[in-house]
């Protein structure tokens, strides 16, 4: 077989100076451009499940993640709620304060990291994936969406609500790809675990490697927004503690570290040089909440027992290592009804061969460590507790809902707006009991009887709790019913009173359900290197979210020089961020496991 082809007729070869192939022994180097657009983030170890709509998944990483790649309508910032205009052109509503009918223009422009256009299916999809999955947060605010139909221009979609809705602008944050996601029927729990399937942010996640401990964000080329990422990667890495972390900013493996303070944080970066700092608050704290669902927690007497018996200053300050902590911004102590005895002998005992069962999520260090400390003093109280440790998704999904623990202690958002205190407190109107009702019919019930299930009460205050179908879930994690915190949450919903006004007598009600104890707020101490550039030059000037904190500003930073080098360009001697990581998380992930285990395995045997 013979092949031929076609060859233009080439031109003479340009004449070429001898002197300038000449060859030399200089080496080649990395373009110094390209080390410019990769920045890495040290920060605390972290969940893989990406997934920012899951309960109890008040990761800050992840929170950072999702507001970095997944598009909302509204954007937290000093300002309260802000539109994305990028993402949303327009917003029309019949009432601004407590709409029934909003409408939403989409930019046109708007679309997924493979292409996809984002259109009103991807609205319908996280409205109704929210309302009906049993892990999801805001189940009892999507639940006032009625439909969500096209408008009559193009891009525009209609949400229709069913009672006016003060918190409206709440609705649509993180929006997800439902042709992805909805095509292939994934479960809602666990479909973003280690993955982000598609992106609309400035950055798309690149790699998960749980192992490692690393999540690699990489630019999205596709982005439509007007601010495209400044840097190409942004990456979090693991830090298995302060001083390691200290370690890295000094050798310049990490640009910028995040982590939550402990006694000596600001001691080790005061003696750091070329860094900035700046402590932030996050609107999320730890609490031990009883769950209502439980046959053993169903009486409000017996869950104050248990409550009075916890000294929450002494958990807080054995979470924190040190005997200075800040009260939550929530926090509201439960009251009970004015009827339990003293502290230690109020809780009377349990039997050891049924003893009450506190839960944790296995992925959460700081809730484990303050659920054994809540244990301790149970026990010492002759209140025989065990701690059991859960995957969190089968924690919150099953085991609070149908009344399998007695309790968790988890991270939940301060309750600081309407929509959260919905989420948290309330209840369908079906199920719920009056609260003030039963306080006048409860009667008092010993210890011993508290461990013996009733058939009068339906849920709630007293008696047993209500069949699993009618439980509340999402948010709820204390199974409250209440008409009273009902009531309340219903009038701050329809615009009938305001949240300043009814905040008193909403949270003495919440107080009164004697099932949420606050233990500490949560924060966020941020160590950035000089030549880490960002939104302006002061650092206490970048924005931050609730949620994510100073890394929502993320896009916006550059570098200003190499890192790993000194000023004279000469290479700072140290391991490969990789490297470093790997083994410092190894350790961390492998002590960590063997404390858990042991201590999930000894809940199993003696449940």
């Amino acid at each position: 077989m013979v092949l031929a082809a076609c060859q233009a007729n080439p031109a003479d070869p340009p004449a070429v100076d001898p002197a300038s192939t000449t060859q030399t022994d200089a080496p080649v180097t990395q373009p110094p451009a390209k080390a410019l657009r990769e920045i890495t983030v040290g920060v605390d170890p972290f969940t893989t499940n990406l997934n920012p709509h899951v309960v109890g998944n008040h990761d800050p990483v992840v929170a950072a993640i999702a507001d970095l790649t997944l598009p909302s309508v509204f954007i937290s910032g000093s300002q309260g709620k802000t539109l994305d205009s990028n993402f949303i052109t327009d917003v029309k509503t019949d009432d601004d304060s407590a709409p029934t009918e909003v409408t939403y223009t989409l930019n046109p422009a708007a679309q997924w990291s493979d292409g996809t256009p984002i259109t009103i299916s991807d609205f319908q999809y996280l409205a109704e994936v929210i309302s009906k999955e049993p892990t999801a947060a805001g189940k009892n605010v999507y639940s006032h969406i009625v439909s969500i139909t096209d408008g009559d221009k193009a891009g525009q979609i209609v949400v229709h609500l069913d009672e006016p809705f003060t918190p409206w602008k709440d609705l649509f944050q993180h929006l997800l790809p439902s042709h992805i996601y909805r095509a292939e029927g994934q479960n809602f729990a666990s479909m973003m675990q280690g993955n982000s399937a598609a992106s609309a942010g400035a950055y798309a996640v690149k790699s998960v490697n749980e192992g490692r401990g690393i999540v690699e964000l990489q630019r999205n080329d596709r982005y439509w927004g007007r601010q495209p990422a400044k840097t190409d990667v942004l990456r979090f890495t693991t830090v298995a503690n302060n001083s390691m972390g200290a370690q890295m900013l000094r050798t310049e493996q990490i640009q910028a570290y995040r982590t939550r303070p402990s006694a000596t944080t600001d001691l080790i970066f005061s003696q750091l040089d070329k860094i900035r700092t700046r402590t932030t608050a996050r609107e999320v704290q730890l609490n031990v909440v009883l769950n209502q669902a439980s046959s053993r927690m169903s009486n409000r007497q017996a869950r104050q027992r248990v409550l009075d018996v916890l000294n929450r200053n002494i958990i807080g300050e054995i979470v924190e290592g040190s005997n200075s902590i800040k009260a939550p911004s929530w926090n509201v102590m439960p009251t009970g009804d004015g009827e339990s005895e003293s502290r230690t002998s109020s809780a009377g005992t349990t039997n050891s061969d049924d003893p009450l069962i506190l839960a944790a999520p296995n992925d959460d260090q700081t809730a484990i460590i303050a659920a054994r400390t809540a244990a301790d003093q149970l026990n010492r109280a002759g209140v025989a507790t065990v701690v059991r440790t859960a995957e969190p998704n089968n924690l919150f999904g099953t085991q609070l809902p149908k009344g399998e623990v007695d309790g968790v202690v988890t991270w939940q958002d301060s309750a600081d707006s309407v929509s959260k205190y919905m989420d948290q407190f309330s209840c369908s109107a079906a199920t719920s009991t009056d609260s003030s009702k039963d306080a006048r019919d409860a009667k008092t019930t010993s210890a011993s009887e508290t461990n013996k299930p009733t058939s009068t009460a339906e849920a709630g205050d007293s008696g047993v709790a209500s069949d699993d179908k009618t439980r509340p879930q999402g948010g709820n994690l204390g199974s409250i019913c209440s008409t009273e915190i009902d009531s309340i949450i219903g009038k701050l919903t329809r615009g009938d009173e305001s949240l300043n006004d009814a905040k008193e007598e909403l949270n003495a009600a919440i107080a009164r359900q004697s099932t949420v104890l606050p233990i500490l707020p949560d924060s966020a101490a941020f160590a950035a290197l000089d030549l880490l550039s960002g939104p302006s030059e002061r650092l206490n000037s970048w924005p931050t979210d609730d949620d994510s904190g100073i890394l929502i500003s993320a896009p916006t930073w550059t570098l200003t020089a190499k890192p790993g080098q000194n000023a004279n360009g000469d290479s700072n001697e140290t391991a490969s961020p990789s490297e470093s990581t790997e083994a410092t998380t190894a350790t961390s992930t492998e002590t960590s496991t063997e404390a858990t285990t042991a201590t999930s395995t000894e809940g199993e045997k003696k449940k």
